[in-house]
Parts: structure tokens; C-alpha cells; sequence
């Protein structure tokens, strides 16, 4: 399968899901699953981890520029609240979605479509065709 994408734009996608799941995995006994799979209409990367979740009243939330779950937390350790947001406008830009599942006490699972045959709305320099096997 071959489709074009912008690979810095998805390379930051998936190193802000990443950065996102170890931040909240315990170092010694966390568990992060970084997926990629071949769908009949594009491609699904997931990334999972076994960290606390992320409580029902914040899902609908996550993807909203500044929102931060714990407020808490300095911006050193915690970051602006932009990762999640900057992730689905990217994902949207090559005409895919984002989503979330999670459960508190058991961890969160991102997952990221995009489709094989797209037009995306910002051109770049950078698109490169990619080849998922």
C-alpha cells in the first residue's frame, strides 16, 4: 500500500502519543505497545500503555488546545496542553482521525487512522510518498 503523507508532521504525531504514554507509565512495571496495522481503507497506528488512565469526564476534552487533566503538574513536567491538540490537527490535515479509549486503572490506548488515498488541505514541501508493507 502506498500513500503520501507529510513524514515530520507524522513522525511528531507519533512521538507526542509516545512522549504522552511514557510520561504516565510507571518506569519500572509500565508497559507501552506501539501498533501499526494494514486496514482495507488506510492504515491504524495505536499507541498503548499501562499507566493510570484517563478518567470518563476528560476523554471528550484531550483534544482541545491548553486542557490539561492535572493542573497540577508544572509545564516542566506537564507540558502546555498543546500535544494532543497539535496531534489531531495533523492527523485531520492527512484526512484521518484520532481517538481515545481508556479506563481509569487500566491505562489508555491512541489510536490514529489515515487513509490510504486522501487530499490533504495544507500542502508542504515535505509530502513524501510512504510505503506501509
Amino acid at each position: 500500500m502506498r500513500t503520501t503523507f507529510d513524514r515530520d508532521r507524522i513522525k511528531q504525531v507519533i512521538l507526542n502519543l509516545f512522549q504522552n504514554a511514557v510520561q504516565l507509565t510507571d518506569p519500572n512495571d509500565g508497559t507501552i505497545h506501539v501498533s501499526l496495522d494494514r486496514k482495507p481503507a488506510g492504515v491504524m497506528l495505536s499507541v498503548q500503555d499501562n499507566g493510570p488512565g484517563i478518567p470518563e469526564e476528560h476523554l471528550p476534552h484531550l483534544f482541545e488546545r491548553f486542557y490539561r487533566i492535572d493542573t497540577s503538574r508544572t509545564r516542566k513536567s506537564g507540558g502546555a496542553g498543546l500535544g494532543l491538540a497539535i496531534t489531531k490537527s495533523i492527523v485531520e490535515i492527512h484526512g484521518g482521525r484520532v481517538q481515545v479509549e481508556s479506563k481509569p486503572g487500566e491505562g489508555a490506548r491512541f489510536s490514529v487512522f489515515l487513509p490510504a488515498d486522501h487530499q490533504q488541505r495544507e500542502t508542504t514541501n515535505r509530502e513524501e510518498p510512504g510505503r506501509v508493507t
